[in-house]
């Protein structure tokens, strides 16, 4: 791991509704290194799935910065963002709520191929086949509709799509959490694969601490839109520093 593919500088959101308004994300501030995994942990409401459709500019901060390599992602213009997504990606927790159920699993993963050029139009059948082999599915499955297979397979294709378009950051929003656990350890494995043979940088968002832990390298604990904690993912579990932390991991269960 070298240098940082992202730096988040004092991103602040508000949502106002009902007469009051609510501070989602408070002056928040990060990295993330070239091949490495971040962690994000917290209670519920405390603005974790917020900062990651932020970062993705799915919805847009009051405040703040988001440098990839450098560059002002806030600053591009509609059309320059619409050619630079694919160097983000998203895994969201619900694969099916993801996808239109009734297509197949072949043009789920073909559209981004084609929406961000990758490949020569005769080529994108071999990468739609290599795609599905990377992420542990048969080439045989893309006929198949996204309603006939299972979850963990559905969040199998939902990983496909998202290294469709050769991303250099994937955010993972609670994208492991609806898995059984065996589903969950094979998951796991195939991201640390992942990032290991090819340098994906992930932002790894889990309610679970003890999942968090397994894939990350640093861990940033969240509470109240605020990052209350940050440190090497050890480090944080082992001695948290912060109310946050200890009580996240004292909630985690202990069997004898």
């Amino acid at each position: 791991m070298s240098g940082d593919l992202l730096m988040v500088e004092g991103l602040s959101k508000r949502f106002a509704g009902r007469g009051r308004s609510v501070r989602a994300l408070d002056d928040v501030s990060f990295s993330i290194r070239k091949g490495e995994t971040l962690g994000i942990v917290g209670p519920s409401g405390s603005g974790k799935s917020t900062l990651a459709r932020v970062l993705l500019r799915l919805i847009e901060p009051d405040a703040g910065r988001i440098l990839i390599d450098g560059e002002d992602w806030r600053s591009l213009s509609p059309k320059a963002l619409r050619h630079r997504r694919g160097d983000i990606q998203m895994v969201f927790q619900d694969p099916l709520s993801a996808f239109n159920p009734r297509t197949t699993i072949g043009k789920a993963i073909m559209d981004p191929l084609r929406i961000h050029a990758v490949g020569k139009r005769h080529s994108r059948m071999a990468a739609l086949a290599e795609l599905l082999q990377r992420v542990g599915l048969s080439a045989d499955m893309a006929s198949r509709r996204i309603h006939e297979v299972s979850g963990g397979q559905r969040q199998r294709v939902a990983l496909a799509r998202a290294l469709a378009s050769r991303p250099r950051l994937v955010v993972l929003d609670e994208a492991l959490s609806a898995l059984d656990v065996s589903l969950r350890g094979q998951m796991l494995e195939l991201l640390v694969r992942l990032q290991r043979d090819e340098g994906i940088s992930f932002l790894f968002i889990g309610h679970d601490p003890a999942v968090v832990r397994m894939i990350s390298h640093r861990v940033a604990v969240m509470d109240q839109g605020r990052i209350v904690e940050t440190g090497d993912a050890d480090a944080v579990f082992s001695d948290p520093r912060s109310d946050t932390g200890k009580a996240l991991i004292a909630a985690i269960p202990t069997w004898r």
